[in-house]
């Protein structure tokens, strides 16, 4: 057993990035001994000499170890009382470790907290829902097993990262583009779970899945989905048809199984791509921009996706809130009509790809331009064509400014917008949270929205920070708060934000995107429709398929029997705030 962790990133810059975000030394030091709910210490320290049995001493953590187990954004850090902390972290590397590791949690009862590579950052990382679970970290599983690009697909395990997949292209000469998330250092599986999305025509991940292979709780049962499940098929990942009920959907954002290998659609290196941008000046003009482009997203004529920024988070990314406003609190309004005029950035920026034969991509934006120039006409939009040769666009040919995560290029260049309220003469830590409603996607209620939203995120002390990704008919709202981790008072005023925004949400019926861990029962309780029949059914089929209870309880409000008392516990809490 082991009570210092190895590199997890064999690259130096996402292991330094790693580093910094997690802290090694935390400020509020881990307790010295926390147990698994319900578990004396002598079956959890046999139940650990299994675990070491399985996977090896230097991939089980205790103690300082566990620093890279807790969420490095938590609110409650400075009160253990509510604090997620794991007792232990188990890391297999094979599929055999990882039964012997659920087998040993279900003979002694030990409830896991799973995860690929706990860069779920904003909504809890790699914290559990329920402290005392033994984190189950599946990074070392992390093979990449097939990548055709015939067909267009990839075969992976949780461990793979978006930036290993590329490389693994590039090395290997594929003339393919994988998605990718704003941060390379997500798992592939991980994201795609979570309903994760990326920047090109295939970047909803888990509308392009075909195939997963999943172990259930017992450790001894593991089940492959869709064509996979037919030996020898060769559709296993081409096909999402299922002969019977298809099951995949069962384990997004689940806790009824772990998924041990996923195939997953890539998108075709395109003859041409084309990299565009939209922006108008006003902020009131966000109301003509969603209704202009949500067309064009169901006819169309746009077919990847359509990120939104507002000007706050388009200056985040080039520099602090001291940088543009020298006064206390939020830049106030008048100051933001001045940043707009000095900075030639729109109140509202639309960036979105284009990708294809160059003839059908020109085509694309002459029709986009001509509706734009008619419908949204004091708005400017860009567009920079790159072409490539037989074998298409190389991705890293296009420059950072142009392609990046829209032609499938990870990066990490989104980490310094946390930095945002951080001043420069002042040590503090960038800290990050975000309430992600699903809203129709109506210029009207886009712009309720912002309305409703932007004076509460100023009564709590910081700017309205929103982006938001276009699907065909509705989109995923980021309300993005940043504050420093090192300050008691921020932390207090970004959970009350939380709320607040919530509260006007439950108003509206949106449901949420993700729920940060301490949130999970509170946004699962929006499903409301005859007495939560939804969560009652999903919990029939978590005490079918886990009847121990071991794996993530509490995972987006679906508990086992054996741990619904603590929902009851944790709404309570919440209801207090």
């Amino acid at each position: 057993m082991s009570t210092t962790l190895p590199p997890t990133y064999t690259d130096p810059d996402y292991e330094a990035a790693h580093t910094q975000t997690f802290e090694r030394t935390p400020r509020h030091p881990l307790p010295d001994r926390i147990l698994p709910p319900g578990i004396r210490p002598s079956d959890f320290d046999a139940a650990i000499a299994s675990f070491i049995a399985a996977v090896g001493p230097g991939a089980v953590f205790t103690g300082p170890a566990l620093s890279d187990y807790i969420d490095p954004y938590d609110v409650h850090e400075h009160d253990a009382s509510r604090r997620k902390v794991p007792s232990a972290a188990v890391c297999p590397s094979t599929t055999a470790e990882l039964s012997a590791v659920l087998k040993t949690s279900n003979r002694f009862k030990i409830p896991v907290w799973t995860f690929s590579r706990g860069k779920n950052l904003g909504y809890g990382g790699p914290a559990p829902r329920v402290s005392g679970c033994v984190a189950l970290d599946l990074h070392r599983m992390d093979r990449i097993i097939e990548v055709d690009d015939e067909f267009g697909y990839a075969v992976v395990e949780p461990g793979v990262t978006f930036v290993d997949l590329y490389r693994y292209c590039v090395a290997h000469g594929k003339k393919v583009w994988p998605s990718t998330a704003s941060l390379g250092w997500g798992s592939v599986v991980g994201n795609t779970l979570d309903r994760g999305m990326g920047f090109m025509s295939t970047f909803c991940h888990h509308q392009h899945v075909a195939g997963m292979e999943v172990m259930l709780a017992s450790g001894e049962d593991v089940v492959r989905t869709g064509q996979w499940g037919i030996t020898k098929s060769p559709s296993a990942f081409l096909s999402k048809f299922t002969f019977g009920p298809s099951v995949e959907g069962l384990f997004l954002q689940s806790n009824l199984g772990v998924v041990t290998k996923m195939g997953i659609w890539l998108a075709p290196r395109p003859e041409a791509y084309m990299s565009c941008s939209f922006g108008m000046p006003a902020w009131t003009d966000l109301e003509v921009m969603v209704d202009v482009f949500g067309v064009m997203r169901r006819d169309g004529t746009i077919n990847s996706l359509v990120w939104f920024t507002s000007l706050i988070e388009t200056l985040c990314i080039s520099g602090r809130r001291e940088d543009y406003w020298k006064g206390a609190g939020p830049i106030p309004d008048w100051r933001l009509d001045e940043l707009q005029k000095e900075t030639g950035y729109g109140h509202w920026y639309a960036r979105w790809g284009l990708y294809g034969p160059k003839r059908i991509v020109q085509a694309q934006f002459d029709e986009i331009k001509a509706v734009l120039e008619k419908k949204a006409p004091t708005g400017t939009i860009t567009g920079q064509l790159f072409e490539g040769g037989e074998d298409g666009v190389v991705a890293a040919d296009v420059p950072p400014e142009h392609g990046s995560m829209f032609v499938g290029v990870p990066q990490l260049w989104s980490l310094p917008l946390i930095d945002w309220p951080i001043p420069r003469d002042r040590k503090g830590k960038a800290a990050h949270g975000d309430y992600a409603p699903i809203i129709p996607s109506s210029g009207k209620l886009l712009m309720e929205w912002m309305r409703v939203s932007k004076p509460i995120c100023e009564a709590h002390g910081v700017e309205l920070m929103a982006d938001f990704f276009m699907h065909e008919r509705h989109v995923v709202l980021m309300n993005m708060f940043t504050w420093d981790q090192t300050d008691v008072e921020q932390k207090k005023k970004m959970e009350r934000l939380y709320y607040a925004l919530h509260e006007e949400a439950k108003k509206r019926g949106y449901g949420m995107y993700r729920a940060h861990v301490n949130h999970m029962d509170l946004i699962a309780d929006l499903n409301d429709f005859n007495d939560h029949a939804y969560n009652r059914f999903v919990e029939k089929i978590k005490d079918t398929l886990d009847p121990n209870g071991i794996l993530a309880p509490g995972k987006q409000g679906i508990w086992p029997n054996r741990f619904r008392h603590l929902r009851e516990a944790q709404t309570l809490e919440e209801e207090k705030e």
